[in-house]
């Protein structure tokens, strides 16, 4: 079934997977992991990976999300400009991010509220004083933090700052992950503990789609499709038991 973005938030010491789809095969593999733990889920697009545009893309995601025998939410990943979430909003998403982590804050407070004004869940980044600021300033759902991950794959120890997090933890606001690749279990743990509440994921899927695609042994492309939403079914349906601690 569709959700809101706050309808498939859980309470703190618990996290639901956002997993970042190029296409409508990975959104099938995701959606059958979240329909056999019975867990709600996040399906989102960002398009700066590629993949079809939105507008041929977001109809199908529609159709998924509504026939889901779980919540799921349609998020907009890192939405570059207003054209981008209006457009999503369009295409029937219920959830979007307007990345201004690039301005100086007065411009990000400022294009963030504008988009509050048509939406209802931008996010931005971290310093406690600007966070609390920000929060205040743009009303927004949900507040992604920077903590020491990046996005893309991870070289060398991921240095995770715990004591942020916990001073983080304390604003009235769910907090989102991004750059959640590679991390460890305990990592993860360690991180719902603290009030992750919302855990972006892409570059492990991508690696996984890649690893199976070269080790099967098929003849044809839907043999190949089907194993390839298997593996990332799996790993989807492990981050989400480790996240919600189930």
């Amino acid at each position: 079934m569709l959700a809101t973005l706050r309808e498939v938030l859980p309470e703190k010491g618990r996290a639901v997977g956002a997993f970042d789809v190029v296409d409508l095969e990975w959104a099938e593999a995701i959606l059958e992991g979240a329909e056999t733990l019975g867990l709600p889920v996040i399906l989102s697009v960002a398009p700066h990976l590629g993949g079809p545009p939105l507008r041929a893309l977001a109809p199908g995601l529609r159709v998924l999300a509504e026939e889901a025998r779980v919540p799921v939410a349609l998020h907009l990943d890192h939405g570059e400009n207003l054209r981008e979430v209006v457009e999503a909003l369009r295409f029937g998403f219920t959830s979007v991010m307007l990345d201004g982590s690039h301005l100086p804050l007065e411009e990000n407070i400022h294009l963030t509220r504008l988009a509050v004004e048509v939406s209802q869940e931008p996010v931005a980044y971290t310093d406690p004083v600007e966070a609390r600021r920000y929060l205040e300033e743009t009303g927004v759902d949900a507040l992604a933090v920077s903590i020491g991950t990046r996005h893309g794959l991870h070289k060398g120890p991921v240095r995770l700052n715990l004591p942020l997090l916990e001073e983080l933890g304390q604003l009235p606001v769910p907090l989102v992950l991004h750059g959640a690749s590679g991390l460890s279990p305990e990592e993860y743990r360690a991180l719902v503990a603290r009030g992750i509440r919302k855990i972006n994921l892409y570059a492990d899927l991508a690696l996984e789609a890649a690893s199976v695609l070269k080790k099967v042994e098929a003849e044809d492309y839907l043999s190949l499709m089907a194993a390839m939403k298997e593996g990332l079914k799996d790993l989807a349906m492990a981050r989400m038991r480790l996240w919600w601690g189930s």
